[in-house]
C-alpha cells in the first residue's frame, strides 16, 4: 500500500524509472494543480465579464459561475487534485 499524505489520500505511484535528480513528484503535482486552478478561475471571471458586456448570456448558470469565480485558489486546487488523482 502506498504511503499516505496528511489527509490520508493515497499518493500517486512512483514511476517505473525514477532518478534522484528528478523533480519531487508532490511538488510537480502541486504546481500543476495551482496553475490549473488559476486558469479555471480566470475562465469563470472571463465568462462573468462577457455576460456583463452582453457578449454571452449565462442565464441560470450565472450563480454557479459567480461562485466559481469567487472561490479561493486553495479550494479549487484541492478539488482539482482530488478529481485528477482519484483512486
Amino acid at each position: 500500500m502506498p504511503r499516505t499524505q496528511r489527509d490520508d489520500r493515497p499518493r500517486p505511484p512512483m514511476p517505473a524509472f525514477y532518478m534522484p535528480a528528478m523533480w519531487p513528484l508532490d511538488l510537480q503535482n502541486a504546481i500543476v494543480d495551482w496553475l490549473g486552478a488559476w486558469w479555471w478561475r480566470r475562465r469563470m471571471r472571463r465568462l462573468l465579464r462577457q455576460d456583463a458586456l452582453g457578449v454571452i448570456r449565462l442565464g441560470s448558470a450565472r450563480g454557479v459561475v459567480a461562485q466559481g469565480a469567487s472561490e479561493p485558489l486553495r479550494l479549487i486546487a484541492q478539488r482539482r487534485a482530488c478529481w485528477l488523482r482519484r483512486q
